[in-house]
């Protein structure tokens, strides 16, 4: 594996309004290489990638488009502590059956600006994906799928729940593992609101999240893109969040969630309690021996999950 640098990379990044670069431009290699995303570009896929200021911070967005005739797009937001080059598997299966993906990094993860892993509202999270589509609907092959893993799940939910899909040509969402209450949550508020007066950030636990342990490793000891504490500030962005979400109801579309039972990340049985009501035509599938990060499982599931994805796709473009 290369070595990344990258301050170099971002620092390097081309703004949106100009010329994006593609998976030839020397700057984007040792990312490509580092991620394993080369190979997508191998298959006959392009790549536009940029610096694109939204709500007045820098994202590193990147927009694949399929070699087949597209059958539309699918808008990747991307879980905690991760970052797009993380979800190589995830974009080849999506480029292979025949849809273009647009995924960016998070503020605060990967190549994108802010402080690390922070944010003062997930209804930011939701306002900044609000803003890059809409700047880029043009652009982007319909119909629309949004696809969240995890928290990325969450901001898919805030996003419909405070600005809505307004004239969008969205046709189906994707729920991976969401994110409502994390495990341990009442310990978690307890200690909240306690430190958050004391200290700014704690150390972060790396949990067996996946049972691909190539994954685990890589991304506690040689992600150069991964972060190691977490603000309080995003503590308590997401405990306002989960109170905010847990009280709403009757949300008129029918996503695909898909829970692994031996998901030790959230608390997902309570969850998905809430996300029914939120969600009266929520399509639910069970995973045995999955854990929390259905993208980055081992190849057996993960290949069930890319599975079940397309048959909720082919299913909701038939309607």
């Amino acid at each position: 594996m290369q070595m990344l640098n990258a301050e170099l990379l971002r620092s390097g990044l081309p703004a949106f309004e100009q010329a994006r670069l593609s998976g030839s431009d020397e700057l984007l290699r040792e990312y490509l290489a580092c991620y394993g995303l080369r190979l997508i570009l191998d298959a006959g896929h392009r790549l536009e990638a940029c610096q694109q200021n939204v709500l007045g911070q820098a994202l590193f967005v990147q927009h694949y488009r399929t070699r087949l005739t597209a059958r539309g797009t699918v808008v990747v937001l991307h879980g905690y502590f991760d970052h797009s080059g993380l979800y190589k598997h995830l974009i080849s299966y999506l480029l292979e059956t025949g849809w273009d993906v647009l995924i960016y990094d998070l503020p605060g993860h990967g190549l994108s600006e802010g402080r690390a892993l922070s944010i003062d509202a997930f209804t930011s999270y939701a306002r900044q994906l609000t803003e890059l589509i809409q700047s880029r609907a043009e652009q982007l092959t319909g119909p629309w799928v949004m696809l969240g893993q995890s928290t990325g799940a969450a901001i898919v939910i805030e996003q419909q729940l405070r600005f809505g899909y307004r004239e969008w040509p969205v046709k189906a969402q994707v729920l991976l593992a969401p994110l409502v209450r994390p495990c341990g949550w009442q310990d978690i508020v307890k200690k909240y609101r306690w430190l958050r007066f004391l200290i700014r950030s704690v150390p972060r636990t790396y949990g067996a999240s996946s049972g691909d342990q190539k994954f685990l490793d890589f991304i506690r000891y040689k992600d150069p893109l991964q972060h190691h504490r977490i603000p309080v500030k995003w503590i308590g962005a997401m405990l306002r969040w989960v109170e905010s979400v847990e009280q709403m109801s009757g949300l008129p579309t029918r996503p695909l969630c898909i829970q692994g039972v031996e998901d030790e990340t959230v608390e997902w049985r309570h969850n998905l309690g809430v996300l029914g009501r939120l969600y009266p035509g929520l399509d639910i599938h069970l995973l045995q021996k999955a854990r929390h990060h259905l993208v980055c499982e081992e190849a057996g599931i993960r290949l069930q999950v890319f599975q079940m994805i397309d048959e909720h796709l082919n299913r909701e473009l038939r309607q």
